[in-house]
């Protein structure tokens, strides 16, 4: 009997947000940093006009799974952006130069994008959420890197307040969904910068 009313105390002391629980919200108010260095960058005029195949991006293993939701960002972005003629994903991964190029050729496009997942922690709660990607565009033509930049964004958790017998969680690091979506736009406005007033 002194078994289950114990047991019946500390469910209540749990559903009533003690410190025994903790809730995880489902958005955050919480900054994502951005940081982008650009190893090759060519003018965007001459290639308006071109048809670009994004390839999947390729990844370690244990990562393969954020592969579609990242391709996708990006290509969402750069339609909207509207950079290149069109922007098309091709379904197949490419393992090098020459199997991007050929495949960008067979489809008709000028252009290829092959990005790279480098690293991604999804954090949850308390820890932060990272998302490191590469990403290269290939002139399908001459077999030239056209652009090539990497791209960082890290977000972390807002701090917990601990109030003796309640702790107030902070807002947890932004999901990796969201924050592929802010390389995607990043990217696309690099490409294509808004014009000056």
């Amino acid at each position: 009997m002194r078994v289950l009313a114990v047991t019946a105390l500390l469910l209540a002391v749990s559903a009533g947000g003690g410190c025994i629980s903790t809730r995880l919200k489902a958005t955050s108010n919480r900054p994502v940093d951005t940081k982008m260095d650009v190893f090759v960058h060519s003018e965007i005029g001459p290639h308006m006009m071109d048809n670009l195949c994004i390839f999947p991006f390729s990844s370690p293993p244990e990562m393969a799974d954020a592969s579609c939701s990242l391709t996708s960002a990006f290509q969402a972005r750069l339609i909207q952006r509207h950079p290149f003629r069109e922007a098309i994903v091709l379904r197949n991964t490419v393992k090098s130069d020459a199997e991007a190029l050929w495949y960008a050729r067979s489809q008709g496009c000028e252009l290829a994008m092959v990005p790279v997942l480098i690293y991604m922690m999804d954090g949850t709660g308390a820890m932060p959420t990272e998302l490191d990607i590469r990403t290269r565009i290939l002139d399908a033509r001459t077999g030239k890197v056209l652009w090539d930049l990497k791209q960082c964004a890290r977000s972390e958790p807002g701090p917990d307040i601990d109030l003796t017998w309640n702790t107030i969680v902070g807002q947890p690091a932004q999901r990796c969904q969201l924050m592929a979506d802010y390389l995607a736009q990043q990217f696309a406005v690099f490409l294509v910068p808004p014009p000056e007033k």
